[in-house]
């Protein structure tokens, strides 16, 4: 079977060849009251994800949102991805970057930028389900990329483990976000909290053979779920910057 080349595999829309969108106006009656543009489409598609989530958004309801037809919107997005992946990199653009020259070490800097891309795909928590799905070749993610790489480059590090470096700190910050995103998600849906929802399985699962005597059921601490998550991240960030910096010679 041939090779897929890597635009077979996924589009992007900043790889899309092609007139530029965003500059057409929508045919008559096709339209609605006030302008319309690529980003006010994103904006409204953003408030609209924030509202509902990826599962559940789709152009007819954003049309709706926006008191435009559906067809209007593809004047200026050709598709739902394209959309969702412009979306996603004005989320990238609400993170903060550490400036250079603030007086910040590497390591801070690192912790900076994992804080940051945390705290915005807490914001929006359909942005971190749909990471993995594009390449995140936005300016955005762009910029976010190579302010991380000037600074793990200030770095004692050599450039290979530089790279690891970066790639050990953001596969945590994701997989750690994911999780607390899905819990927080199962908690809405059962109509409880965080806390409400572990205690409920912790509850469930107590008097399976085998649970009570194996030690997994551990006694949580009498406060609120996000304090322990937000402790619970920043102790396992110091674990890594910790071996990071163990490990030169």
């Amino acid at each position: 079977m041939a090779t897929k080349r890597a635009s077979q595999v996924k589009k992007s829309v900043w790889l899309t060849p092609g007139p530029v969108r965003g500059r057409r106006s929508p045919r008559a009656g096709e339209g609605g009251p006030g302008s319309l543009d690529r980003e006010v489409i994103v904006a409204a598609a953003i408030g609209l994800l924030d509202a509902q989530g990826e599962a559940k958004f789709s152009m007819r309801a954003l049309a709706a949102r926006l008191d435009v037809t559906p067809m209007s919107l593809y004047w200026y997005v050709a598709d739902k991805d394209d959309l969702l992946e412009l979306a996603l990199d004005v989320v990238t653009g609400e993170m903060a970057l550490p400036e250079p020259g603030d007086g910040s070490d590497w390591q801070s800097g690192l912790r900076a930028l994992a804080v940051t891309w945390r705290a915005a795909m807490l914001a929006h928590p359909w942005a971190v389900r749909i990471y993995a799905d594009y390449l995140n070749i936005g300016p955005n993610s762009v910029r976010f990329s190579a302010r991380a790489l000037e600074i793990v480059r200030t770095s004692p590090l050599s450039e290979t483990d530089a790279m690891a470096a970066l790639s050990a700190i953001f596969q945590y910050t994701y997989g750690f976000t994911s999780t607390e995103v899905n819990w927080a998600e199962k908690a809405d849906q059962a109509g409880t909290t965080t806390e409400g929802l572990v205690a409920e399985i912790t509850e469930a699962v107590r008097d399976l053979p085998g649970v009570a005597d194996s030690g997994v059921l551990v006694e949580r601490p009498s406060e609120p779920e996000h304090l322990i998550r937000e402790r619970e991240f920043h102790r396992a960030l110091d674990w890594l910057l910790t071996g990071m910096q163990s490990s030169l010679p």
